[in-house]
């Protein structure tokens, strides 16, 4: 007979115990905390001991019940979700922990094999190539956390396949994907606030560029590292890194996301003249033809399409204080998603800049609004480029035409639980 409930919905699950902790450690890698199939074991039996209240929060999460029902027995679990309504032991694990469990055991097997292996594919490669792409696609459906587990095990079998093969095209393919992996792992870094990280990553993904001659990723690579200087206050620095990289940029979408970063920097500066001649040039740049898939229209996280081009030019404009303006652009940039699904826009980004050029532009109703989409946001998608803008929306609330009333007290108040929720999802420990 199964003495304690967690045992019993282990028993009953449809996976072995070293399954279940690896599907555990999925959730837990969002709070910093891990579980080893020794500890379940000694939960399964009762023998919790000194158990972290962090790792109770994690199981709680995992198994859908408070932590002291899960160690109690059977019969009072079966009480407990009598009273209570929830779902039977064993079914409360969610599908997202299941695939993410799923995914990572894949790769597992596949750096297994790509260490073992005596020479490279080039199947092996060509699958890397499309797992890149497939990443930076569909980089806004994954939450930050997911993305670095993927982006790391592209980058780490690219780096297992370097040091097997000494074949000049191999290796510059290999190059070209360990160096998206690290611009990727540079915007996940960035998203999570954590930017000596996401400057490192960008001066890697921009050091493998030169290599081997990749200018639209060395391109990219030096527009991310502007974008990550102006989002630190650095935006002199920002604004010396798009000029030292925009001779050698390709015309077309790679120099107008680089003009675009520029504006915004320039914006962050004071100096609305140079913001207006930047968006003039990224504009220009935007009407040369796009045949660069990956970096144009089509590339997701890295692409740079007309929806993303003018919530970037709304952001520069709300910054300079052109509430007006910056409501036409970035009500553009909204409307040109269903067009322009592959352009790397964020909507929900997008999203908050209206909302503060709404009350830039002194209409408190319509910024409200604005935000209708963005609170059913989860918490572990809510990137710091979504929670840092409502930190700057939140601020301007403070002012004086707003300070007293009602509505805006409760917009800030909205902001400060969602932020905070956002954060305790995010947490990771200090480098």
């Amino acid at each position: 007979m199964l003495d304690e409930a967690l045992e019993q919905i282990v028993h009953e699950g449809p996976w072995t115990v070293e399954e279940t902790c690896r599907a555990f450690e999925v959730r837990a890698q969002q709070m910093h905390e891990s579980l080893s199939p020794r500890q379940l074991a000694r939960w399964m039996r009762g023998d919790v001991g000194q158990a972290r209240p962090v790792a109770q929060r994690v199981a709680e999460a995992f198994w859908g019940h408070r932590f002291e029902v899960l160690l109690g027995s059977p019969q009072e679990l079966s009480e407990f979700e009598h009273r209570s309504g929830t779902a039977a032991p064993g079914l409360s694990v969610d599908v997202e922990s299941l695939e993410a469990a799923a995914v990572m055991a894949a790769h597992e097997s596949f750096e297994h094999a790509a260490r073992i292996a005596g020479t490279v594919d080039s199947d092996d490669i060509s699958l890397l190539q499309e797992s890149v792409l497939e990443l930076a696609r569909g980089y806004q459906t994954k939450p930050p956390l997911q993305l670095l587990t993927e982006a790391r095990h592209i980058r780490n079998v690219a780096y297992l396949l370097l040091d097997k093969t000494r074949r000049p095209a191999q290796t510059s393919e290999l190059y070209q994907v360990a160096g998206q992996a690290c611009g990727l792992l540079s915007v996940v870094a960035f998203d999570l606030a954590r930017w000596d990280a996401a400057e490192e990553q960008a001066r890697s993904a921009r050091t493998y560029a030169e290599l081997i001659g990749d200018a639209d990723l060395e391109a990219w690579s030096r527009g991310t590292q502007a974008l990550i200087a102006n989002w630190r206050g650095q935006s002199r620095r920002a604004i010396d890194l798009i000029a030292s990289s925009i001779d050698n940029a390709p015309a077309g979408v790679s120099t107008a996301r680089l003009r675009a970063i520029e504006a915004r920097a320039w914006a962050e500066l004071g100096r609305p003249d140079q913001v207006k001649e930047s968006l003039r040039l990224a504009d220009v740049e935007m009407e040369q033809p796009r045949d660069n898939e990956l970096y144009g229209a089509k590339g997701g996280e890295f692409g740079w399409g007309a929806s993303r081009h003018a919530a970037c030019a709304g952001t520069a404009l709300l910054t300079v204080g052109q509430g007006e303006s910056a409501v036409t652009r970035i009500s553009d940039a909204i409307a040109l998603v269903s067009e322009d699904p592959l352009g790397g826009l964020e909507p929900a980004r997008a999203q908050v800049d209206l909302a503060t050029a709404e009350l830039l532009a002194g209409r408190l109703d319509a910024s409200v609004d604005a935000l209708d989409t963005v609170w059913p946001i989860p918490a572990p998608h809510r990137r710091h480029g979504i929670t840092g803008r409502m930190e700057q929306l939140a601020r301007r609330l403070t002012g004086r035409d707003w300070r007293e009333t009602s509505e805006a007290v409760d917009l800030r108040d909205q902001i400060e639980v969602f932020n905070a929720e956002a954060v305790s999802r995010l947490a990771l420990p200090s480098a």
